[in-house]
């Protein structure tokens, strides 16, 4: 053994200053000599951060300990997350083979989630769905995007239930797609409920056809009869009014009170033949089918015009027109309806110097829509619902004569032709009648009007 081996200078000061160190400063140790210190006081250093170390190890540890307690219990609630969701969860490869299954799939499909992984999806499928499994998988690895199908499933005991399945592909982000997530949502009741919806409907629609017709079978037996009895009764009365003119005729020289008396009889079977007339001419609008061809409604308005040269002569009437439409309808049914809004307009004018009527056209993307604008008396707009009415009247007959018939007339061919009307008004300010005529009238049995047939244009 060597000198150096049996002493060491450094090594026995390192001894001796690490015994200081554990027996702590004394008095001598200012006698120490001064690289002796020096070093003491550098493990006091080193063995302070040590200790300091030592102890965020520990805190570390403790903070590491708690995240993994705290991951274990994440974990395990996911897992009952995942086993018991509502719907079925499956993993599956490329070729629809099971990977991975929650209980609720295990549940619907009836089978032990063990003997359900390495099983394919296939082998639960409707053999008719079979192919739009296959289809749908092909679908679902082309692109990382969610996709969604419905199938009819065996299920427990072999009973089939409507499912629909949702996939999610992916990857391990830099190759290709090789397995996809499958939720499994049993819609058997939903669909259930879909199809006994889907029956009460079908089931309502043929109750309201049969309703309907029914209701329409009767309106249309009710016009007959009206229509006959109305017709029959023209018959007596021109021979009541044929008696009373006989009866003038024979009564003596100077009767005033008979012949008074036959004037009144003349006047009511006047009024009651308008009144039959009007309500025929309502009645035959109602029986008689309706011609669908294209109009002008411009040459319809030059005719009816004419029709009321004998209405526009002797007074000022400022009359003016927007260029009208061609439509599909019917050109008599047309020409009536201007010929009653047209009168209308002209008979409550009747008291305006000058009178002012306006015919105008609009056009929407599903219709035309006409109206006839005039300053004449107006009405009040909490009337508007006994316009179109049937013998309605908003004036009295002293003021304005008239049957209450013509714009139920409008509103009958407006009506057959598939169109609306309405009217706005103030007492006093005139009143504007507006209709509507769909472009294309949707019981056409033929969607395009017959172009030989251009009536009125």
């Amino acid at each position: 053994m060597s000198i150096h081996d049996e002493y060491d200078p450094l090594k026995e000061l390192r001894r001796r200053a690490e015994r200081m160190l554990d027996e702590g400063p004394g008095e001598e140790a200012s006698e120490y000599p001064a690289d002796l210190r020096a070093l003491i006081d550098e493990l006091r250093l080193q063995q302070h951060e040590l200790h300091v170390h030592q102890i965020e190890l520990q805190l570390q540890m403790e903070q590491l300990t708690q995240t993994n307690l705290e991951l274990e219990q994440a974990r395990a609630e996911l897992a009952d997350l995942f086993d018991f969701a509502p719907v079925g969860y499956l993993t599956l490869d490329r070729g629809g083979l099971i990977l991975r299954a929650n209980l609720t799939a295990s549940q619907q499909l009836g089978t032990p989630r063990e003997s359900l992984t390495r099983k394919r999806l296939s082998g639960f499928v409707d053999p008719a769905h079979a192919s739009s499994l296959a289809l749908f998988l092909r679908r679902v690895f082309e692109s990382p995007e969610k996709r969604t199908v419905e199938l009819r499933l065996r299920g427990a005991d072999g009973k089939p239930f409507h499912a629909q399945l949702e996939c999610l592909a992916f990857g391990d982000g830099h190759g290709p797609l090789t397995q996809c997530r499958a939720a499994i949502i049993d819609i058997t009741a939903q669909r259930g409920a879909q199809e006994e919806v889907l029956r009460l409907n079908t089931t309502l629609e043929e109750r309201v056809e049969q309703r309907t017709a029914h209701i329409r079978e009767l309106g249309e037996e009710l016009e007959a009869f009206v229509y006959s009895v109305t017709h029959d009764l023209l018959t007596p009365l021109r021979h009541i009014r044929t008696f009373t003119d006989r009866l003038v005729a024979a009564s003596p020289a100077g009767d005033d009170e008979q012949a008074r008396y036959a004037g009144h009889v003349r006047l009511s079977v006047e009024r009651m033949e308008h009144l039959l007339n009007a309500l025929t001419a309502f009645f035959r609008i109602s029986r008689q089918r309706v011609k669908f061809v294209t109009v002008d409604l411009n040459r319809v308005l030059r005719e009816v015009l004419k029709d009321l040269q004998g209405e526009l002569a002797g007074r000022d009437v400022r009359l003016s027109a927007d260029p009208l439409p061609r439509v599909t309808g019917d050109s008599g049914a047309l020409q009536l309806v201007f010929l009653n809004l047209l009168a209308n307009a002209l008979k409550f004018t009747r008291d305006r110097e000058p009178a002012r009527i306006h015919v105008g056209a609009q056009e929407t993307e599903r219709e035309f829509v006409l109206l006839v604008e005039d300053n004449g008396v107006g009405f009040n707009m909490r009337q508007k619902g006994r316009l179109f009415g049937l013998f309605q009247r908003l004036h009295s007959e002293r003021d304005f004569e008239g049957t209450g018939v013509g714009l139920a007339q409008v509103r009958r061919v407006v009506l057959r032709h598939g169109g609306r009307v309405w009217a706005e008004g103030k007492p006093g300010q005139g009143a504007t009648f507006w209709f509507s005529l769909p472009k294309q009238p949707p019981f056409l049995e033929d969607a395009a009007p017959r172009r030989h047939e251009k009536a009125g244009g």
